[in-house]
């Protein structure tokens, strides 16, 4: 399975942390994960639900209009 990019701009919570981690939970050990958000209570619940689970790597990037969220699975 490719490293992929998920777009979910346009989104307002809870819909992009539900989505994210959803499509999380599928990476295989090693893959990475671009999610593309634009709502800024993404940027606190995501790290939180995340955290709920084991063996993820999480960055979150300054894109301007909106942020870029990496996820890898360890």
């Amino acid at each position: 399975m490719d490293d992929r990019e998920v777009d979910l701009l346009g989104q307002i919570c809870p819909y992009p942390v539900v989505n994210l981690i959803r499509e999380a939970l599928r990476l295989e050990s090693g893959q990475t994960a671009r999610f593309c958000v634009d709502d800024p209570l993404a940027l606190k619940s995501v790290p939180e639900e995340l955290s709920e689970y084991e063996g993820f790597t999480l960055e979150i990037v300054n894109q301007g209009r909106h942020w870029e969220i990496i996820v890898t699975r360890r």
